[in-house]
């Protein structure tokens, strides 16, 4: 009888440490919901363009070639997902949203800083995804009154090509890249490049090396 008794307190032991503590189960559950509810309304945003972030960023730069002969550099840094600061914007069918900043920097040397918002038209991946992108605001110069630059691409693998889809990118810049204070429809034109995966002291050495003529 006694034996018995030492065995099952034996096995009840045993079964309790099998189990763990039950602080390190509820923080595993509470990990995993976690996940949940930052992963699952957008798988996409954890690898932008193909590359993984546990916190869903991506920084990429590339060329901006303009219809009225204007050459500039754009990088953006762009944040997806529900923890993008925009979870209003996400529903039944997942978070599509995206925030963050963007800069150019033209041919002249002049570089300017605006906020950027947008959508990526995807789910569980970018690859293929129609993305808007729209720039408003601006240092150390705003763009004029009512003005928006605003961009449409599909992610092809790594890279984002990027087409204006209203005139005010060269109403706006002159093609030396000098911004105009007032907007008009005589100087509408279009702009388009593509952005690839890079850092943001690598677009500064490409800046220096447009800004040089050796764009």
């Amino acid at each position: 009888m006694l034996t018995n008794k030492r065995s099952s307190r034996s096995q009840s032991a045993t079964r309790k440490q099998s189990r763990g503590p039950v602080w390190l189960r509820l923080l595993l559950i509470a990990i995993f919901a976690l996940l949940l509810i930052g992963v699952l309304p957008a798988p996409w945003a954890l690898d932008i363009g193909g590359h993984f972030s546990p916190l869903g960023e991506w920084d990429g730069y590339g060329p901006v070639q303009a219809s009225n002969g204007g050459h500039y550099l754009m990088f953006t840094h762009l944040h997806g997902g529900i923890l993008n600061g925009d979870a209003s914007a996400c529903g039944i069918r997942g978070c599509h949203s995206l925030t963050g900043s963007a800069q150019l920097c033209t041919s002249s040397g002049q570089r300017y800083t605006f906020g950027l918002t947008g959508t990526v038209h995807g789910w569980v991946s970018t690859d293929g995804a129609l993305t808007d992108i729209t720039l408003t605001g601006g240092t150390p110069k705003a763009l004029p009154h009512g003005s928006v630059l605003a961009f449409r691409g599909t992610w092809r693998g790594a890279v984002l090509p990027l087409a204006t889809t209203n005139s005010f990118f060269t109403e706006v810049f002159t093609p030396a890249g000098a911004m105009r204070t007032s907007t008009s429809g005589a100087d509408g034109g279009t702009a388009h490049g593509k952005l690839r995966f890079g850092s943001a002291t690598a677009f500064d050495q490409a800046c220096n090396a447009l800004a040089s003529g050796a764009h």
